[in-house]
């Protein structure tokens, strides 16, 4: 750990102390004693455990992995676009899999937990929300609500993310690449004019 800056250490420790035993030992003292650092070079560099806790999120969130698809790899194809999207995020949230289900076990007891989390969905419904805008200025999109259309596609992926990781193959053959295929393509043409 020590070529990593201070907060990377200490981000990299927090990270290994939730994943291991959970939000509430991962304290701000344990924190510090496995990174390296006194406990008050902790609150320098984040406030509080809620700033390491949304530093967390931060680096492993969709959102910005979401934002630069947005920006540079749509086509205005509507199923082209959305499955590219649902890949991308099975990309980025396979990796962080475990913090993901220590984040949903532990929310209800930490409210914390909750409302920095609920800002990567929110994040993500806005910008779906403006693709879907942009879509029907296009003709390429009924004329649905783009809150709904967006939350319902981020359900979607998520539904299919918490399976995948929960039960794999127990409940059916299709690997995940096709199920988000047929998802995607059941999804598009039920939004296509």
């Amino acid at each position: 750990m020590s070529s990593l800056s201070t907060s990377e250490r200490i981000l990299d420790a927090a990270i290994q102390l939730v994943s291991e035993k959970g939000y509430a030992a991962a304290t701000t003292r344990s924190i510090a004693e496995l990174a390296g650092v006194n406990e008050v070079t902790v609150f320098r560099h984040f406030g509080n455990k809620r700033g390491i806790l949304k530093a967390i999120i931060d680096r492993f969130s969709y959102g910005p992995v979401f934002q630069k698809t947005i920006q540079f790899d749509i086509t205005y194809d509507l199923e082209t676009d959305l499955l590219h999207f649902s890949k991308k995020y099975f990309q980025t949230m396979l990796p962080v899999k475990d913090l993901v289900l220590i984040a949903f076990k532990e929310a209800g007891t930490f409210p914390e937990i909750d409302e920095e989390i609920a800002n990567v969905p929110r994040f993500l419904k806005e910008q779906l929300a403006g693709y879907f805008q942009e879509m029907k200025k296009r003709g390429r999109l009924l004329d649905i609500n783009e809150e709904a259309a967006s939350l319902s596609f981020i359900a979607l992926n998520l539904g299919h993310f918490i399976s995948y990781i929960r039960i794999g193959s127990k409940v059916t053959e299709l690997d995940i690449q096709q199920q988000l295929k047929i998802s995607v393509s059941i999804f598009s043409r039920g939004l296509t004019p």
